[in-house]
C-alpha cells in the first residue's frame, strides 16, 4: 500500500510524543522547538489530489476570465513556473488550448519524438501513466488534476518516456507548444537559470524516486556476473572515480620521458623504434637508478597496505550495506502495522479515510527517505539545496506547503529529513485520535516500537559513514599511496623508456 523505500511513524497520546521528544532532542533539537507545532493539518494533503489547488477547477468553469484566473493560481503554486516574469505568464497562459477526452484516450504515446509536442496541465479527470503496455505503480501510476506532464521530453529533446492514457470518464486538459513552454521558462529570475543544472536534479530525482519500469529507478545497480557487463560497466566504478587521477599521471610521466630524451640525447620511439634506455648514462645509472630501487622497496609495502585497505573497504560498504536492508525492512514492518489497523469496511476494504491516511502517511514516507540519502550521499546531494527542493515540488513528490515549511525551516540541509519524519509521527497520532486507526495500547506500543527501531536504524548509518577508519591509518595510506605514484614515472623510465607513460596509467589505476 505505502510504494517504495518508505519510513511511516506514529506515536497517539501525550506520553508517546513525550518519548518521541526525548528521543528525538539528541538529533533534531533545532527542529523541534521551531518548526514543532506548524499547521500541520495543512501539509497532509497528499501532492497528488489534495494540494490547497484542487479545488481550483471545478466540474464547470463560469467564464473565460476565470478559467485565466484559475490557471495563473495552479501555475503560481507549482515552483517550476515560479519566478517567471509576468509577461511571461500572460504569454503561456494566453497559449494554452482547451481539450477534452473521453476514458480510453491516449494523449502521449511512448517513444514519440518531442519535436513539435506539447506540453500538458489537467483541469479535471485523470490519466493512466504506463510503460510497456504496463501501469507505472503507484504513486506514479496516475496523474491527477493539476498536475503537468510531458514537460520533461520538451526541455530536454528527449522521446516521450511513457505512454499517458486517459483513466477518468472524462478528461479535461490544456496543452502549450513545447517551443512557447521553453521560451517562457527561458525568462525564470532563479538560481536555477541553467537548463543543464535542471536536467541534473531531474536525473537524480529519478534514479532516486522512480520504480524500475519508470526511469529504471535502482540506486544500486544489480551485481550480473558476466565479464562482458563488467566490462562495460563505469559510472560507479574505480575506473570514473580515478580517471583524472590517471590522466594526470600520465601527462607527468610524458613530460619527464620528454625531459629525459632531450637530457640523454637518446632519440624519441618514433623516430627510430623503441629502444630501452641506456642504463650507461649517468642520469640513469645515478639518480634514477636508486629511485627505481627504493621504489620496489616500496611496492612491497604499498601492495600490501593496500590489499589489507581494500578488504576494509568492502567490510565497510557491507556494513553499510546491511544497515541500508535493514532500514528498508524496519519501513516495511511500520508500514504493515499501519495497513493491517486501519478501521476498514465490513468487506475488510479500506474506508476512504483509511485510504488517504495511508496516501498522506505514504508521501511524507517517501519524502523523508530521499531527504536522508540526499543528506548521506554525495551524488544525492543537490536535492537537499533549493533548487533540488523546488523541483522535487514541481514533480509532485512534496506539497507546495511542504516545500514552504521546508525552506523556511532554521536547520542544515542535511537535517532537512527530520520535518517528513515528524509529519509522519503527528499524522499517524492524529489518525488515532480520529478513529481511523485503531488506538489500543498495544497497537500503540507496537508502532512505537517500530519507529524507535526504525529511527536507531537509520541514526546507525552516518555514525557507521562517520567512523568508517582511524584517521592516523587513513594518512598513513595516502601518504604511502601517493608517494608511490608520484615517483613511479622516474622509477619505470628506467627499464620501459617511453612505455613508462603506459605503466604509469596502470599503477595509478
Amino acid at each position: 500500500r505505502l510504494v517504495g523505500p518508505n519510513p511511516v511513524d506514529m506515536f497517539r497520546p501525550l506520553y508517546f510524543i513525550a518519548a518521541v521528544w526525548i528521543c528525538l532532542s539528541s538529533t533534531a533539537a533545532a527542529f523541534i522547538p521551531a518548526r514543532g507545532h506548524v499547521s500541520h493539518n495543512s501539509i497532509w494533503q497528499h501532492t497528488k489530489s489534495t494540494s490547497p489547488s484542487a479545488l481550483l477547477f471545478s466540474s464547470t468553469i463560469a467564464n473565460e476570465n476565470d478559467e485565466e484566473l484559475l490557471i495563473k493560481q495552479v501555475l503560481a503554486e507549482n515552483s517550476l513556473f515560479k519566478n517567471i516574469p509576468a509577461g511571461s505568464v500572460a504569454t503561456l497562459v494566453d497559449a494554452l488550448e482547451r481539450k477534452t477526452a473521453q476514458r480510453g484516450e491516449v494523449i502521449i504515446y511512448q517513444g514519440d519524438s518531442c519535436i513539435d509536442g506539447y506540453v500538458y496541465l489537467i483541469a479535471e479527470g485523470s490519466c493512466r501513466v504506463l510503460v510497456d503496455n504496463v501501469t507505472v505503480p503507484e504513486p506514479y501510476g496516475i496523474l491527477d488534476q493539476n498536475e503537468v506532464f510531458g514537460d520533461m521530453g520538451i526541455l530536454y529533446d528527449e522521446v516521450r518516456a511513457a505512454t499517458i492514457m486517459v483513466e477518468s470518464e472524462d478528461l479535461v486538459y490544456y496543452q502549450i507548444a513545447g517551443d512557447l513552454f521553453k521560451a517562457a521558462l527561458s525568462g525564470r529570475s532563479s538560481p536555477m537559470k541553467s537548463l543543464e543544472k535542471m536536467q541534473e536534479v531531474d536525473d537524480i530525482i529519478n534514479t532516486i524516486s522512480g520504480t524500475n519500469t519508470l526511469y529504471d529507478g535502482k540506486v544500486i545497480s544489480a551485481y550480473q556476473p558476466e565479464r562482458t557487463w563488467l566490462w562495460q560497466q563505469y559510472v560507479g566504478t574505480v575506473l570514473k572515480i580515478s580517471r583524472e587521477t590517471i590522466l594526470l599521471g600520465m601527462a607527468a610521466s610524458a613530460l619527464f620521458v620528454i625531459f629525459a630524451k632531450l637530457i640523454t640525447n637518446e632519440p624519441f620511439i618514433w623516430e627510430s623504434g623503441f629502444i630501452p634506455p641506456d642504463h650507461a648514462n649517468p642520469l640513469i645509472k645515478g639518480l634514477l637508478s636508486e629511485i627505481l630501487t627504493i621504489w620496489k622497496i616500496q611496492q612491497t609495502l604499498t601492495t600490501f597496505v593496500l590489499t589489507f585497505f581494500v578488504n576494509q573497504s568492502f567490510r565497510f560498504w557491507g556494513d553499510v550495506y546491511k544497515s541500508v536492508r535493514e532500514v528498508q525492512g524496519k519501513l516495511s514492518s511500520f508500514n504493515l502495522l499501519l495497513v493491517t489497523n486501519v478501521v476498514r469496511s465490513a468487506d475488510g476494504s479500506l474506508t476512504p479515510e483509511a485510504d488517504k491516511f495511508l496516501d498522506e502517511v505514504g508521501q511524507c514516507t517517501r519524502l523523508f527517505h530521499i531527504l536522508f540519502w540526499a543528506s548521506k550521499a554525495k551524488r544525492f546531494s543537490v536535492l537537499k539545496s533549493e533548487e533540488g527542493l523546488k523541483r522535487m515540488e514541481s514533480r509532485g513528490l512534496m506539497s507546495s506547503k511542504q516545500l514552504g515549511i521546508l525552506l523556511g525551516m532554521d536547520l542544515p540541509s542535511d537535517k532537512l529529513f527530520y520535518a517528513p519524519l515528524e509529519w509522519m509521527m503527528v499524522r499517524t497520532n492524529q489518525a488515532a485520535d480520529e478513529g481511523v486507526l485503531m488506538s489500543d495500547t498495544a497497537t500503540k506500543g507496537s508502532i512505537l516500537r517500530e519507529y524507535m527501531s526504525l529511527r536507531n536504524g537509520f541514526a546507525s548509518i552516518g555514525n557507521t559513514i562517520e567512523g568508517r577508519f582511524p584517521l592516523a591509518y587513513v594518512q598513513f595510506v595516502q601518504i604511502l599511496v601517493d608517494t608511490f605514484v608520484l615517483f613511479a614515472p622516474l622509477a619505470l623510465y628506467v627499464d620501459l623508456g617511453e612505455y613508462s607513460v603506459i605503466a604509469v596509467g596502470l599503477v595509478v589505476f
